[in-house]
């Protein structure tokens, strides 16, 4: 009687840790929207990063003619992600994207980069999310401006990238409609 006690015993913390798991699994955050338009951005190809570098999770582009819009959703292995753009973990990785770009100058994808400080969005955006500006010099493109925007959601990092053609310098009160748009819908 002993053995089969000890056996059930054995089944049910398993089976609690199997659902601890898949709890923590969701716990990691939703499924995000995105829809077919926002604010005059039309949606493009999703990419997934998750399958090939676990932590990098995937990105969904937009464009609206002048603008290209990128919005990465990932967890970089970090275990909690506050909502908001206000922790040490979202400072941490708006750093890290702007060090990104640097590097790519440093491998030649880029002729150059110049981070132009922090922005700060008008509206709802100004609050939801830490942005910083960053002008770069592309080999295909030219001079582009880059919006770099972000925050915490639901466990994860949500990432902004904004660029275009310096010449048709993309305006802030646009990119605080695209960016307001996606999260108001999340």
């Amino acid at each position: 009687m002993r053995v089969s006690l000890r056996l059930s015993i054995r089944l049910i913390l398993s089976a609690a840790a199997a659902l601890l798991l898949i709890l923590s699994a969701q716990a990691r955050g939703p499924d995000f929207d995105f829809p077919a338009e926002i604010a005059g951005f039309a949606r493009g190809p999703r990419t997934d990063y998750e399958s090939r570098a676990p932590g990098l999770g995937y990105s969904v582009a937009y464009t609206n003619g002048r603008w290209k819009a990128d919005i990465y959703v990932y967890d970089a292995g970090v275990r909690t992600i506050p909502d908001g753009p206000s922790s040490p973990a979202v400072a941490a990785q708006l750093a890290q994207a702007v060090g990104d770009i640097r590097t790519a100058v440093e491998r030649g994808f880029y002729r150059g980069s110049e981070d132009l400080g922090p922005v700060r969005l008008p509206g709802a955006a100004g609050t939801r999310l830490a942005c910083r500006a960053i002008a770069i010099d592309h080999p295909a493109l030219g001079l582009t401006e880059s919006l770099l925007c972000l925050t915490g959601l639901g466990g994860r990092f949500v990432k902004f990238r904004l660029s275009g053609p310096a010449a048709t310098r993309p305006r802030e009160a646009e990119a605080e409609r695209f960016m307001t748009g996606w999260l108001d819908r999340q």
